[in-house]
Formats: structure tokens, sequence, C-alpha cells
């Protein structure tokens, strides 16, 4: 009994040595189409994003990326280093942009309107039809370079 106990104490401990080896990592909170830089202390080898339709990742170099909001929700950021030591391990949660937003509702219908400092139609995910030629313009943007 008392054997088992000291195993099951010992398991925890290296488990948590283990874990400490790891960057722990505070939500990255992004808007919406916007960027959030990211400065390693150590040369990343690789870099994981859960699920890239919600964000992205742009390598500056072994050192430096950037964290892209490309959808509302959630996903995860895994960097590795040198011999598959993980650097950094958190989740990406993407926000709306609501910085000089003005939001319109007449009855079941909401318009947004970005005021800076002219007020026009700024689209949404999930608008209804009434948006659906900017979303088309604002995709077809996306592919001129």
């Amino acid at each position: 009994m008392r054997a088992s106990r000291f195993l099951i104490s010992a398991l925890a401990a290296a488990a948590m040595f283990v874990s400490a080896g790891v960057a722990q990592a505070r939500d990255i909170r992004v808007a919406l189409d916007q960027a959030f830089p990211i400065r390693l202390s150590e040369a990343a080898e690789g870099v994981a994003i859960g699920n890239p339709t919600i964000a992205g990742v742009s390598v500056q170099n072994d050192h430096f990326l950037f964290v892209t909001g490309r959808s509302y929700g959630s996903t995860n950021l895994v960097v590795v280093g040198a011999n598959g030591r993980v650097l950094y391990s958190g989740r990406v949660v993407v926000t709306p942009d609501e910085t000089d937003v003005v939001m319109v509702t007449r009855g079941i219908e909401t318009a947004r309107l970005e005021c800076t400092p002219l007020c026009r139609p700024r689209p949404d995910i999930g608008d209804g039809e009434r948006s659906a030629a900017a979303q088309d313009q604002i995709t077809g943007r996306g592919g001129v370079r």
C-alpha cells in the first residue's frame, strides 16, 4: 500500500515537472481581420493551428509570428522547438472588432455601420441577404494582389 502511494506521488511529481517545461499560455484574443504578434524566446521549428478557418498563422522568422483572426470562434495554437519541445500551447479566441461600430436594429433586421469618421455599411459574418453583395466584394478583394 505504501509503495503504491509512493509510486502515485512520484508519477504526479513527474507529470508536473514535464508540464512545467511547456510554456503555460494565456488565451490569445484577436479581433476578426486583425493580427496579433507573438515573439518567442527560442527558435521555433514547427507551428500548428487547430482550425485554420478560425485563425491563421504567419511565420516571419523562427522567433516571431502573427496570428490573424479569420472567423469567429476558438481553436488552439502549438509551437514546437528543437527536439519537439513545446514552446507554446494555448487557445486562440477570435472576437468581433467592435471599435467605432454602430448597430442599427429595425424589427428583426440588424445593420452594422463603421463610423471612422463617415458611417458606411460594415457587413459581418452571419448577416442576412442584404449584405451578400458586400460580402462577395470583400471575399473578391482577398484574391486580388
